[in-house]
């Protein structure tokens, strides 16, 4: 499977191998970040499989590809430490805002996929809002990070040798910054 090793994507991938091979079968290769260039590379032959996002995932069914397992993206911010409450919580508002407009109308935005890093790519150019799969898209408000979570993720990137040391939740995950941007998130939109 050609991976863009340092990337979510990549991380997606080795959870997916691992949940139907056992880890020392897992074989993977590097491949570029951008997934229009994997999923040209595996057209090529270059290696059978790869991890894609939506627009490509849909680009790539349309081609003959089958899907053969989904995840979805769990959204844990990563923020320096010099961020204060207030600018997380305006962040949280507009990602609240962002959810629950588009799951109240997933079709009318797809059209989002065809922009950006995807606007100069023919073939998503040629996706209509018909051709998405609506069940692949999967949106939920934040919420503060789950501590079993976190050191799961921490113990299994561990286990891949991409973080080392044990996992540490105070030095992690700011509980005080993430619990007032949460509160001052949430107040603003209950009302």
């Amino acid at each position: 499977m050609g991976l863009d090793y340092g990337n979510g994507t990549a991380y997606a991938g080795l959870q997916m191998l691992e949940g139907a091979v056992p880890r020392e079968a897992v074989t993977t290769c590097a491949a570029v970040t951008h997934p229009a260039e994997r999923y040209a590379a595996m057209m090529r032959g270059e290696f059978d499989a790869t991890v894609l996002q939506e627009p490509w995932i849909t680009v790539a069914e349309k081609a003959g590809c089958r899907l053969v397992s989904t995840t979805f993206f769990h959204g844990t911010w990563v923020a320096g430490p010099d961020l204060d409450p207030e600018r997380y919580a305006a962040f949280l508002r507009g990602v609240i805002r962002a959810v629950r407009r588009i799951k109240a109308d997933k079709r009318r935005y797809v059209s989002y996929f065809k922009e950006g890093w995807a606007a100069g790519d023919p073939a998503v150019q040629a996706l209509t809002p018909d051709d998405f799969n609506l069940g692949r898209i999967q949106l939920r408000e934040p919420t503060p990070i789950p501590e079993d979570e976190a050191r799961w993720a921490w113990d299994w990137m561990a286990s891949w040798g991409v973080l080392h040391g044990p996992f540490d939740v105070t030095a992690q995950i700011n509980r005080k910054i993430e619990r007032e941007a949460h509160e001052l998130a949430f107040a603003a939109h209950s009302r």
